[in-house]
C-alpha cells in the first residue's frame, strides 16, 4: 500500500515537473508562420483632455481579439492546452484540449484595420470628427507579436447652439418646456453619450405627462458640423412618429392578479372583482387583505399616465417581499363606460389599438398619414386616450425555513462559530407581514497561547420579529412617495452570553422601528422605543479575582435597565462605474431623559423595579470616501467620531453602548480591545489573569486604506489606522483614560500594514497584517516606534506582527 501511495506521489510530481517545462512555452502549439498574440496597445498622440483615462479605458476596452486568459499573471489554460496533444478519443488529452486547456489566440485571428475602425468611431462619437488610427504589428520574440495603435485625434468639436425644432402642438410645446434641463450644453465637447441621455431626458419627462407610447427613438438630434470646430445641434420629433406616441393617455381600470400563476394562469386570473380604494383586486384564494396593496399602488383612475407613478407601484409590489414575479400591462380601451377587469393571459400580444369612446375625428394607425408631420398639418386630431392597467403578481411560499453558519477569527487568539434557524412567514395574517422566528447559538474559544486573557465562551439567543409594511402608527395615511416600502418592525428578544467559570450575562430586549427610505442613497431608521434589560447571573471566584485586578470590568455585568429611543440616517451612493463615492452615517442614542424626569431619586440612583436605568446622550458620525483611481484601484478613506455623555444615574457610558477599538475593522495594529482608554494600559492585559476588555466614551478614528486588483480574485491593500478610545469622565483606577480637547491628540495611536483579500464575489476572505508605529500608553517622548521595527528579531515579531483575519472588507 506504501509503495503504491508512493508510486501516486512520484507520478504527480513528474506530472507537475513536465508542466513546469512544457508550459515555459506558450508558443508550442502556435503554428508554422503564424505568431502568439500577446495583447494591443493605443497611444495618444496629441495633449491628453481631462477624461483621457476614461476615452483610453474605451479604447483599450475595444481591441480585438482577446488574449488568452491568465490567472496570476501565468496562461494556465494554454499552458493546459500545450501540454496535451490533437485528441484521438476520450482521455488526458481531451481533457487538456477540449475541456480544461484554451488554444492560443493567433496574430492572424486579429483584424487591425477594422479595430482601427472601430477606435475611430469611437472617437467620432466623442466629438474627434477628423481622428485617424494606424496600426503596426510588433514582433516580440521569435513566435509572439503585439499589435500597436496611434490615435491622432485632431481638433475635438463642442457645441455652439442647441435648437429644438417644435411646433405649438401639446407634445411640441411639452418638449420645449424641457429646454432649460437639457443634457446638451453649449460649450461642453460633443459626445453621442450626451445626445442619447438628452432624448432619454425627453422621453422621461413626456412620460410623466401622460405620453405612454413615445419612445426616445421618436427623437432625432440632427448634428451640422460646417462650422469650424463646432456643431450646431437640430433637435425634433421624427416626422414618421405614429400617432399613438402623440397623444397623452389617462388612467381607466387599474386591476391586481395577486394570486397569479404561469403554471396555472387561466385560473389564477378568474375570481369576482373587489373594489377597493379605487383599485380591482382579483383574489379567489383570498390569499391577501386588500389593505396590502392600499399604499403600494400609486397609478389611480381617471389621473393622467405618469411614469414615476408606474415605477414606484412595479417596485413597492416587489419590495413588500411576498411577489417574486410581478409584471404590469398596459393596454387601450375601447369604451370608458364598460370596466373590462377580465384578464387573461398577460403574455399574449397586445390587442388593436381602437378609438376612446365618442371621438368620431381619429382613424385607425394604419396609414403613414396619421404621424407627427399629419398632426402638425392639422389633417387628424387627437383624442385624450384611455388606459387600463393590470398588474399579475406571482406570490413566493408563504413559509420559509433558513440556515447561516459563520466563523470568526480574531486578533486575540479567539476563533468561534455561530448557528442561526430562522423560519419566515412572508404572508402572516394574510397582510404582507413578515414573522420571524429565530434561534442562535455559538461558541469562541482560545487557541494557541492564552496572551489575550479570557476563557471559552458561548451564546444562546431568541427574538421573535414582526415587519409590517407601511408605518404603524395612531396617525393613520402616513405614506411617502418613494418607490420602497416604508415598515414598521416590532422585535422581542433573549440572549444568554456565558463565559465558563466566569458568569452569565442575560439580556431581554424589546424594540419598535420604522424603516424608509427617500432615495436610491438615503435610507432613515428611528427607533421610539429601544428597552434593554440586563441580568448578570452565576458570577464566580474566578471573575471575582479578574475584578480585583481591573474594577472597571465590572460594568461589563452590571444590572440595569436601557430605556431610550435612536435614530440613525444613512447616504450611500457607491455604484461601479462612479469615480468619486461616499458613504455617511450618522446616529443619535438616547436613554433615560423620560423616566428621569418621571421617577424620584431614591438612596443613590433613580431606580426602576429596584434596578436602576441608563442615563446617556450618544452620538456617532462616519464617513467614507472612495476613490476610484483607474481600473482596478481604488483608495478609501474612513472618518469616525463617537461621543457619549453619561449623566444622572450613569457614570459612563453601558458597556453595550461604549465604544471598542483595534482588531481587524479598526486599528489594526493593536488587539481587539486592548488599546486605551488614552494613554492608560493595563500591564495585565497581556496576561491570562485579564480579560481584554477595554472600552470608553469618546472615540476618534481614522483609516486610509489603497486597494488594487492583483489578479483573478486576488487583491492587495495596504493601510494606515489611526486612533483611540477615551473616558468622558476621569477614573482613579485608570489614569490618562479622560478625554481632554488640549491632549487627546497626544494619545493618538497609529499603525500600518499590508493585506491580501480573496474576492470570490460571494465571500470575501481578508488578510491583514499590521504593525504599530505610535503606542499612545508608553513615556511621552517614546511613543512613535518606527525606528525599534526590527523584523529579524523574534521578540519583536511576536509582539508587534498582528495578523488579522476576517470575512469582508473593513470598510
Amino acid at each position: 500500500m506504501r509503495k503504491g501511495n508512493n508510486n501516486i506521489i512520484a507520478l504527480i510530481i513528474l506530472c507537475l515537473g513536465f508542466m513546469a517545462i512544457s508550459s515555459c512555452s506558450t508558443t508550442r502549439t502556435v503554428p508554422e508562420g503564424d505568431r502568439l498574440y500577446i495583447g494591443g496597445s493605443v497611444t495618444w498622440k496629441s495633449k491628453k483632455p481631462k477624461d483621457y483615462s476614461t476615452l483610453s479605458e474605451g479604447m483599450s476596452s475595444r481591441l480585438r481579439p482577446k488574449t488568452n486568459r491568465k490567472f496570476i499573471g501565468m496562461p494556465i489554460k494554454l499552458w493546459l492546452y500545450n501540454l496535451g496533444n490533437e485528441p484521438k478519443k476520450r482521455g488526458l488529452n481531451y481533457l487538456l484540449r477540449k475541456k480544461w486547456g484554451e488554444p492560443p489566440v493567433l496574430l492572424s485571428q486579429a483584424k487591425p484595420d477594422y479595430t482601427s475602425t472601430v477606435l475611430e468611431q469611437y472617437l467620432v462619437d466623442h466629438g474627434y470628427f477628423q481622428s485617424d488610427i494606424t496600426s503596426e504589428v510588433k514582433k516580440v520574440g521569435r513566435k509572439k507579436a503585439t499589435i500597436h495603435y496611434t490615435a491622432v485625434p485632431n481638433h475635438r468639436y463642442t457645441i455652439k447652439s442647441v435648437t429644438y425644432l417644435t411646433d405649438t402642438s401639446a407634445i411640441g410645446r411639452s418638449v420645449t418646456k424641457t429646454k432649460e434641463e437639457s443634457s446638451l450644453i453649449v460649450g461642453k465637447p460633443y459626445s453621442l453619450d450626451s445626445v442619447k441621455a438628452e432624448r432619454e431626458r425627453i422621453h422621461a419627462a413626456l412620460k410623466e405627462q401622460g405620453y405612454y407610447y413615445f419612445t426616445p427613438d421618436y427623437l432625432l438630434v440632427q448634428v451640422d458640423s460646417t462650422n469650424s470646430g463646432t456643431v450646431d445641434l437640430y433637435l425634433k420629433i421624427k416626422d414618421n412618429t405614429p400617432m399613438l406616441a402623440l397623444r397623452p393617455y389617462k388612467m381607466h381600470d387599474i386591476s391586481l392578479f395577486p394570486d397569479y400563476s404561469l403554471d396555472n394562469d387561466s385560473l389564477s386570473v378568474l375570481g369576482t372583482p373587489k373594489r377597493y380604494h379605487g383599485i380591482y383586486i382579483v383574489d379567489s384564494s383570498k390569499r391577501f387583505k386588500p389593505i396590502v396593496f392600499e399604499r403600494s399602488v400609486f397609478l389611480r383612475p381617471d389621473s393622467l399616465y405618469r411614469l414615476s407613478s408606474h415605477n414606484i407601484t412595479l417596485q413597492r409590489l416587489i419590495n413588500l417581499g411576498v411577489f417574486k414575479f410581478v409584471k404590469g400591462t398596459f393596454r387601450p380601451i375601447r369604451d370608458t363606460s364598460v370596466h373590462n377587469i377580465t384578464a387573461g393571459n398577460p403574455n399574449a400580444p397586445e390587442r388593436p389599438v381602437f378609438r376612446a369612446a365618442k371621438d368620431t375625428t381619429y382613424r385607425r394607425d394604419t396609414t403613414l398619414a396619421q404621424t407627427y408631420r399629419a398632426m402638425v398639418n392639422n389633417r387628424v386630431s387627437l383624442d385624450s386616450g384611455w388606459l387600463d392597467a393590470k398588474f399579475y403578481l406571482t406570490p413566493y411560499q408563504r413559509r420559509s425555513l433558513q440556515t447561516e453558519l459563520r466563523g470568526t477569527s480574531k486578533s486575540n487568539g479567539f476563533i468561534g462559530s455561530q448557528a442561526k434557524i430562522t423560519a419566515k412567514n412572508r404572508n402572516w395574517l394574510h397582510s404582507a407581514t413578515l414573522l420571524e422566528i429565530s434561534l442562535t447559538g455559538g461558541m469562541e474559544w482560545q487557541t494557541g497561547n492564552n496572551s489575550a486573557g479570557g476563557s471559552n465562551s458561548y451564546a444562546l439567543g431568541a427574538e421573535v420579529a414582526v415587519t409590517i409594511p407601511r408605518f404603524f402608527t395612531p396617525i393613520k395615511g402616513i405614506n411617502i412617495r418613494t418607490p420602497y416600502v416604508p415598515r414598521t418592525r416590532i422585535s422581542a428578544s433573549y440572549e444568554l452570553y456565558s463565559r465558563a467559570d466566569m458568569y452569565n450575562l442575560n439580556a431581554y430586549t424589546l424594540q419598535l422601528q420604522y424603516l424608509w427610505q427617500r432615495s436610491q442613497f438615503l435610507s432613515h431608521t428611528f427607533s421610539p422605543i429601544a428597552v434593554t434589560y440586563v441580568l448578570p447571573t452565576k458570577t464566580t471566584q474566578a471573575y471575582d479575582d479578574i475584578l480585583k485586578n481591573d474594577p472597571g470590568q465590572r460594568a461589563a455585568i452590571e444590572k440595569q435597565f436601557i430605556l431610550g429611543g435612536n435614530y440613525s440616517i444613512t447616504y450611500n451612493n457607491q455604484t461601479a462605474n462612479r469615480i468619486h463615492s461616499f458613504y455617511l452615517n450618522g446616529n443619535i442614542d438616547v436613554s433615560g431623559n423620560i423616566a428621569g424626569l418621571l421617577i424620584k431619586k431614591g438612596d443613590s440612583t433613580k431606580n426602576i423595579l429596584n434596578n436602576p436605568f441608563a442615563q446617556y446622550e450618544r452620538l456617532s458620525l462616519e464617513g467614507r470616501h472612495y476613490w476610484s483611481l483607474g481600473k482596478g484601484k481604488q483608495w478609501i478613506n474612513r472618518l469616525f467620531i463617537g461621543y457619549g455623555l453619561p449623566y444622572g444615574n450613569s457614570r459612563t457610558l453601558p458597556f453595550v453602548k461604549q465604544f471598542f477599538t483595534g482588531g481587524s475593522s479598526s486599528i489594526r495594529a493593536f488587539k481587539a480591545r486592548t488599546l486605551g482608554p488614552g494613554s492608560y494600559h493595563n500591564p495585565r492585559v497581556d496576561s491570562s489573569a485579564l480579560l481584554a476588555n477595554e472600552a470608553g466614551d469618546v472615540k476618534l478614528e481614522f483609516n486610509s486604506e489603497v486597494r488594487v486588483h492583483l489578479a483573478s480574485v486576488f487583491n492587495v491593500a495596504a493601510f494606515v489606522d489611526a486612533g483611540n478610545i477615551w473616558l468622558q469622565k476621569k477614573s482613579d483606577d485608570k489614569p490618562g483614560a479622560e478625554f481632554k480637547f488640549d491632549k487627546f491628540y497626544k494619545d493618538i495611536a497609529v499603525g500600518a500594514g499590508l493585506g491580501l483579500r480573496i474576492d470570490a464575489s460571494i465571500v470575501v476572505v481578508r488578510f491583514d497584517l499590521a504593525i504599530p508605529l505610535r503606542i499612545p500608553y508608553l513615556p511621552e517622548g517614546e511613543r512613535w516606534v518606527i525606528n525599534k521595527i526590527s523584523f529579524g528579531d523574534p521578540e519583536w515579531r511576536k509582539k508587534n506582527l498582528i495578523l488579522n483575519i476576517a470575512i469582508g472588507y473593513p470598510f
